[in-house]
């Protein structure tokens, strides 16, 4: 058991209380979480039983970015995060509305784990170890070039330190528009096991249903002026620069969650993730290129200087800049000894 609102969950709607709403409220409540509902000018009202953060609610925190964060979008989740770390939380925990919970949500959440470290090709498709049976699949952001590459891996056990974990998700994971339209939908129930990527290999990583530690929670930030299929990937590509840069490990972890995934318009979600296809892998190649401080205090510092040389060579949109320094700046004030 965990002490008394050590832990955040957070997530963002624009839908009215569901099932999904409903079970983390009761799983909040048991397991001492503090439970954070981030709502859009599309959200309806709640009840007051709910911890809704309406966007009136949400002005009265004064952080800097609310009056640069776009409506109707996805990274007004930013503030949620802000609150969570507001008050003093050291793991925050993230998911979206359509994910049921298992009554293993709160669990194997440690920042240390002995695992099987994978390592070998530089991208590793992490859904080819979960998998029960040889039909492909793979997550949303993962080049599409690479989806038949078969290279050796190697597996060795050991000790990591893991501040990023994503969670696999049953029912309907995270893959992309290209495998739903090209494949008839399957019930998938993922291998119960646990696996960390070598710093050397990449995996994308999204943002339905993540844990983050307090020392990786700057890392957190959701860009605003991209798709939002391409949002949480872009976080996460930039973070896995950073980690590596810490000697830090990405850990996937056993499923916690079961997806009955809201409508979509699976035609809109291509359109939104077309940036993905295409830059994907120069994404990384620019942010290979670029030395960063290995100081821990320095990592607001090298947040910045990623998204700046992605703004440069034109990957992300320059109205991201003004947009990243004021979450910077929220962060600063929130851990002054972080250097901005």
């Amino acid at each position: 058991m965990y002490k008394k609102n050590d832990i955040s969950l957070v997530i963002t709607t624009i839908n009215k209380a569901n099932k999904v709403i409903n079970k983390y409220l009761n799983l909040s409540r048991n397991n001492n979480v503090r439970y954070i509902i981030i709502g859009d000018k599309k959200s309806p009202n709640y009840e007051k039983k709910y911890p809704f953060f309406n966007i009136k609610k949400q002005k009265k925190f004064n952080f800097n970015i609310y009056n640069f964060l776009p409506y109707n979008s996805y990274s007004r989740k930013n503030i949620g995060y802000l609150i969570a770390m507001k008050n003093n939380s050291k793991i925050i925990v993230e998911t979206d509305d359509d994910n049921y919970p298992k009554d293993n949500f709160f669990k194997n959440m440690k920042i240390k784990k002995v695992l099987k470290v994978l390592s070998g090709p530089k991208w590793i498709n992490i859904l080819n170890f979960f998998k029960k049976d040889n039909h492909s699949i793979w997550p949303r952001g993962f080049p599409l070039i690479l989806i038949n590459s078969k290279k050796k891996i190697k597996s060795i056990k050991k000790e990591i330190f893991s501040p990023i974990q994503q969670r696999m998700c049953d029912g309907n994971p995270d893959v992309d528009a290209i495998y739903r339209l090209t494949n008839k939908f399957k019930n998938h129930t993922f291998k119960s096991d646990n696996f960390a990527l070598s710093n050397k290999s990449i995996c994308p990583f999204n943002s339905q249903n993540t844990v983050w530690h307090e020392i990786a929670f700057p890392l957190m930030y959701l860009p605003s002026y991209c798709t939002m299929r391409a949002t949480d990937i872009w976080r996460g590509f930039v973070a896995t620069k950073i980690i590596e840069n810490y000697d830090w490990n990405l850990v996937f972890l056993n499923s916690t969650v079961i997806q009955k995934r809201n409508v979509h318009n699976l035609m809109d979600d291509f359109i939104q993730e077309i940036p993905v296809y295409n830059d994907t892998i120069n994404f990384h190649k620019v942010l290979d290129e670029l030395k960063l401080s290995s100081k821990y205090e320095d990592i607001l510092i090298n947040i910045f200087k990623c998204y700046e040389k992605l703004v440069k060579e034109k990957i992300l949109n320059k109205k991201e800049l003004p947009l990243l320094k004021k979450w910077l700046k929220d962060i600063n004030k929130i851990y002054p000894n972080l250097k901005n």
